[in-house]
């Protein structure tokens, strides 16, 4: 179950930095799909929105999946965005699963800045 729901959150993950998603979240969430994004309402609709907007403004945005862990019915995803020239976040997604579906979802995000001291790299 744990692979299954990790290629599943991976496969929304890419699906909403594109045209599909609308798609992706009917494919993969739940009716009662909640989110605890900080700058939407919690519900689903008000997330999917967002999602959609946030295309339409950065539509050439490119999303890497660095480290995908799983432990059911939690999957985590981290993430490297780059949202315009100049412009990157890595983001960390998390994912509560019931059964094949999304049924909730946090999301934690980080600007990478220019000039980082730290020799590590975000990645």
């Amino acid at each position: 179950m744990e692979n299954g729901q990790k290629e599943i959150a991976k496969a929304f993950l890419q699906g909403v930095v594109t045209d599909k998603v609308r798609e992706v979240y009917d494919l993969y969430t739940l009716p009662n799909f909640k989110h605890h994004n900080v700058f939407f309402s919690g519900d689903r609709e008000s997330l999917l929105q967002g999602m959609l907007q946030s295309n339409e403004m950065f539509p050439n945005k490119k999303l890497t999946i660095k480290l995908a862990v799983a432990e059911s019915p939690y999957v985590t995803l981290l993430s490297h965005v780059q949202i315009t020239e100049g412009k990157e976040v890595t983001v960390v997604h998390m994912y509560r699963f019931e059964g094949e579906k999304i049924a909730e979802m946090w999301d934690i995000s980080q600007e990478i800045p220019q000039n980082s001291p730290n020799e590590n790299g975000v990645f």
